[in-house]
């Protein structure tokens, strides 16, 4: 009998010690986990600043091609005009690249 309660005691007390390990082995990797959610949410927050500053500046290039857009066709407007009151010749001479 007290083998039998001997063997007891001894395979609680290994159990025990196997399930503090496993125990620790699940906690360091929770906090590997959380330490790597915590890192990818900078990350995130970083690349969402990115982000917005890229669809500024994107806004901005897109309102400055408009703009432009416009202007070249006010611009290809006067020519044709200025060609038919004949202000311009039809043949443009080429000018030199870059100029001098």
């Amino acid at each position: 009998m007290s083998r039998f309660l001997l063997g007891l005691l001894l395979a609680a007390v290994l159990a025990a010690a196997l399930f503090y390990l496993w125990n620790r082995q699940q906690e360091q990797a929770q906090e590997r986990l959380e330490s790597q959610v915590a890192q990818l949410k900078q990350e995130t927050q970083t690349l969402r600043k990115e982000n917005d500053r890229f669809r500024t500046d994107l806004a901005k290039v897109q309102e400055e091609e408009g703009r432009l857009v416009t202007e070249n066709q006010m611009l290809i407007k006067e020519i044709e005009q200025s060609r038919l009151t004949g202000k311009v010749p039809v043949k443009i001479p080429r000018l030199p690249y870059p100029p001098k």
